[in-house]
């Protein structure tokens, strides 16, 4: 009832600037005209799929086993079957395009910002080493990854160690990694970069 009650509210605006500036018969077309767009979008709202972004790219890595810790920086470490994982996925941000110097991811040189998600993917790394010897699990490497936006000349790109892609992409690059952590490590590690992550 209360969204009704906006579109109406919304088409009358709009008919009676239309009046203002034009004639009543000009203002009833554009009031008509609004109501009928609102009854088209609404109607196939339902039928248009929605952009791929961040949100839409953890549930589904959620939903195949992986588990999710966030750090201050605005990154995502994921641990799951296929690994470890530290996704900058801010992709609003992350627009890569190339420029006369070389490629840019945002408005930052592509080498500066693959370092940096890498030095940071190395912290990561050592802080779960630490538990992953102490209790006899595996010693994963952490993939840092950098989820764009944008057309990209491939669909995954690598840039030294780090992994450069669009939300799909990333989606598949992960669940094709070989299972190498058992559901019970998943846990531990996830807790452990819980930990190391947690604002101090």
């Amino acid at each position: 009832m209360v969204r009704f009650a906006v579109r109406a509210a919304v088409a009358a605006a709009a008919g009676v600037m239309a009046a203002g500036f034009l004639n009543w018969r000009a203002g009833l077309l554009v009031a008509g005209l609004v109501v009928v767009s609102h009854l088209l979008l609404g109607g196939s709202a339902a039928h248009l799929p929605a952009p791929w972004g961040r949100g839409r790219l953890l549930r589904a890595l959620q939903r195949h086993g992986y588990r999710l810790a966030a750090d201050p920086a605005g990154r995502h470490v994921l641990i799951g079957p296929g690994g470890a994982f530290l996704l900058e996925s801010r992709a609003a941000r992350n627009a890569v395009s190339r420029a006369e110097g070389g490629w840019r991811i945002g408005d930052r040189p592509a080498e500066r910002v693959v370092d940096r998600i890498a030095a940071a993917a190395a912290r990561v790394e050592r802080a779960l080493a630490r538990t992953a010897r102490a209790r006899g699990l595996p010693e994963p490497v952490v993939v840092p990854v950098i989820v764009a936006s944008g057309r990209l000349p491939e669909p995954v790109m690598r840039a030294d160690r780090a992994v450069i892609a669009r939300p799909r992409a990333v989606l598949r690059f992960i669940l094709d990694r070989p299972e190498v952590l058992a559901p019970a490590e998943v846990d531990a590690l996830t807790a452990a970069a819980r930990r190391a992550l947690a604002p101090r």
